[in-house]
């Protein structure tokens, strides 16, 4: 309803007489007059902001697991909105790829060993499998008995020189199918001693290594006889 020329010239004529101090003092003391409509009295509705989520079910689903949104992050549905997948990754953020050989991998997942953030000796900081082998407790030895005392040496024989090492392993054709059939890395036998002719690897020197592919340690099976294709 429009406002009478009448009610007008009395609001003007409050106002002059009383002149309040802001807008909020002149609307309570016209009021208390009877001058102002109902509508200039009602309090204006609060806007709100939109939603970041792209469907209720993913609010629900962040309200129900306590998820804080990290700032600044945008969902991949329209209008950077946020999916239930995107809370899912933030919830549970995937793990980073561990640099480490496959030998190494499976030793460490057999036997319970977090190598997590470990630096390994190989290549780039890989992680070898005499490095998780390092990690793992060592298991008490025996009381070893004691030796009988040496009889003192007439004469010293000179020691023969040592050849010097080479670089790189010579392996059998046997050796070189089950490294690539078990995905066993170069850098995995450097340290194996081997007991074929001219220094040449043998099956039966890595078949600690093959067993950890055949017969993990938390396996129920019966264990079958490693082949030596060498003897």
């Amino acid at each position: 309803m429009a406002t009478s020329a009448q009610t007008l010239s009395m609001i003007i004529d409050e106002l002059l007489k009383t002149k309040p101090a802001n807008r909020d003092e002149a609307l309570k003391h016209l009021d208390s007059k009877g001058y102002l409509p109902k509508k200039l009295l009602e309090q204006p509705k609060t806007v709100k902001p939109p939603s970041i989520f792209a469907s209720k079910a993913a609010e629900d689903f962040a309200d129900a697991n306590g998820i804080t949104i990290p700032e600044g992050f945008k969902g991949t549905s329209g209008k950077d909105k946020i999916s239930v997948s995107d809370l899912k990754k933030i919830k549970d953020p995937p793990k980073s790829k561990i640099n480490g050989s496959p030998s190494a991998l499976k030793f460490a997942r057999d036997n319970g060993i977090d190598i997590d953030g470990l630096v390994g000796s190989g290549v780039d900081g890989k992680i070898m499998l005499k490095d998780v082998k390092a990690l793992k407790p060592e298991e008490p030895e025996a009381p070893k008995e004691p030796e009988a005392p040496k009889e003192p040496e007439t004469s010293e024989t000179p020691e023969e020189p040592k050849e010097p090492e080479k670089k790189g392993k010579k392996v059998s054709l046997s050796v070189a199918k089950a490294m690539k059939k078990y995905s066993i890395d170069e850098q995995d036998i450097e340290d194996i001693e081997p007991s074929g002719k001219n220094g040449e690897l043998l099956l039966k020197d890595i078949k600690e290594i093959i067993e950890l592919f055949e017969n993990p340690p938390d396996s129920d099976s019966d264990r079958s006889d490693e082949s030596d294709e060498d003897n």
